[in-house]
């Protein structure tokens, strides 16, 4: 691994440590909190479609895109806060924030 990837996965760390964030304390930790929220509601989210898909009811294409909103909007969040805590800038990252962004427009 060189020294982005090393980065990178200490950013990671970081966004996904058990560590309580208030929001109002800095900008960096309301990031924090806004991509472990979107986290959070992306995690019910897939879990109440596995719910509806185990007991057999039809999932509704509202509840699709209600899902897929939150796990759009995470991904978008995490990867332009990785962006804006790389020293050094990273042709993967910026391809996957720009997936990301096209995915929560366009799907």
């Amino acid at each position: 691994m060189n020294k982005v990837d090393r980065e990178i996965l200490e950013i990671l760390k970081d966004v996904f440590q058990l560590r309580r964030v208030r929001p109002i304390e800095s900008d960096h930790n309301i990031r924090m909190w806004m991509i472990r929220m979107a986290f959070t509601v992306s995690v019910f989210g897939i879990l109440g479609r596995v719910v509806m898909g185990f007991t057999g009811r039809e999932i509704p294409t509202e509840y699709s895109a209600m899902v897929n909103t939150p796990i759009a909007i995470f991904f978008t969040l995490l990867f332009l806060h990785i962006n804006n805590e790389v020293e050094e800038s990273s042709l993967i990252i910026f391809v996957l924030t720009w997936g990301a962004l096209m995915l929560g427009l366009y799907v």
